[in-house]
């Protein structure tokens, strides 16, 4: 079987999205049993070339490349992949997650990444593009031949069905690919007003929580000051203290003060739990589950699992899922979230930057449905 490892180098911008408008692609490079090498792009038919001259194109994270390859409009479809990364996880038996290509090449005997692109040029915050070809060009080169000998390297080691296995999530790869570069499209416009609905009940949940203790500062994001609001214990302020006045200098005749600690002790609302004490002395469990199961007064408890889940609703959704797309520069109204195969210890598909696989059902809504 004729195989080829192919990699490219992008700018770095948001750590090379491929949908990150601002982010080009700087080289690719390849290396076969031969020949090694690696050319600025735009290169397409050479590119092309190489692909297709093989059986089985290899490469290290490899759906990242693979992006980019499909994005300039080079045809990987028809073939057969090998993701070293996917490989290294599966070997490990799926216990170490997202290997990385320097870990595979120590565990593998294969020697190492060059590393001054990264430590001279990426780690100062210098981009691809402005790196000198010459450096690029041999850092590139070696990217993929250490690739290539890790995948020689792996099947040595793997049994029949872990090569299999491997074969199959390569295969996933294709549609994994599209499902990402096609993204999923959602309605910001409804997102901010809804924003601002969530923000209108969070405060009036607060000024309710607010007028058990109307002098005390009471963050109801920390564990600590929650504990302290349902089973007594102090919660801490910052203060200033009237120490005199300042007799000298600029501030001659004005008031001089010192910074002080105000401790406000509160009653217990509710008995804690048996068995929830944390180590922190004196504090004990908030967490929802604990929460539900509080005897007593429940109004104070609906409240607070009715802020967390707003809360939770703007943060992560609502304006999260905008400030998402626009910090990763995506186009207007597409969120393209990644799919993960090398994170479960069970194997399973997982999802990141936004999580597809877990929305909340109040959200339905705001997803557009584009066929």
């Amino acid at each position: 079987m004729r195989a080829v490892a192919i990699d490219v180098e992008t700018s770095i911008f948001n750590k090379g999205n491929p949908f990150d408008s601002r982010n080009v692609l700087v080289c690719w490079s390849f290396a076969t049993d031969t020949t090694k090498g690696a050319l600025q792009w735009p290169d397409h038919k050479r590119c092309q070339d190489v692909i297709d001259s093989a059986d089985l194109v290899v490469g290290f994270n490899f759906k990242f490349d693979y992006h980019w390859l499909a994005k300039e409009g080079l045809n990987l479809s028809n073939k057969q992949i090998w993701d070293v990364q996917i490989a290294e996880f599966i070997l490990s038996h799926q216990t170490h997650k997202f290997p990385s290509l320097d870990d595979t090449c120590e565990r593998l005997g294969v020697a190492k990444k060059l590393d001054i692109v990264k430590t001279q040029y990426w780690d100062k915050g210098i981009s691809t593009e402005h790196i000198p070809w010459p450096i690029l060009r041999d850092y590139a080169a070696h990217d993929a031949d250490v690739t290539l000998q890790c995948y020689y390297a792996q099947i040595k080691q793997m049994t029949p069905q872990q090569k299999r296995l491997c074969q199959l999530m390569c295969m996933d790869m294709h549609v994994l690919r599209e499902m990402e570069a096609t993204g999923v499209a959602f309605d910001e416009e409804l997102c901010k007003t809804r924003a601002e609905e969530v923000d209108k009940r969070i405060q009036e949940i607060k000024s309710q929580l607010d007028s058990y203790y109307p002098n005390v500062p009471i963050n109801f994001n920390s564990g600590d000051h929650l504990s302290a609001f349902l089973y007594g214990g102090v919660v801490k302020e910052d203060g200033k203290e009237h120490v005199g006045f300042y007799k000298t200098g600029e501030k001659a005749g004005q008031p001089k003060y010192k910074n002080i600690v105000i401790e406000h002790m509160l009653p217990s609302l509710y008995e804690p739990l048996k068995g929830t004490a944390l180590q922190k002395e004196g504090m004990f469990a908030t967490d929802e589950g604990t929460l539900r199961k509080l005897k007593g007064k429940k109004g104070v408890i609906t409240l607070l699992l009715e802020l967390s889940k707003l809360e939770k609703l703007n943060g992560t959704y609502y304006r999260g899922l905008v400030e998402l797309r626009e910090t990763m520069h995506w186009e207007p109204g597409i969120l393209h979230g990644q799919f993960n195969q090398t994170t479960a210890g069970t194997g399973r598909l997982s999802s990141s930057k936004p999580n597809l696989q877990n929305f909340a059902s109040e959200l339905q809504d705001i997803f557009i449905t584009t066929y």
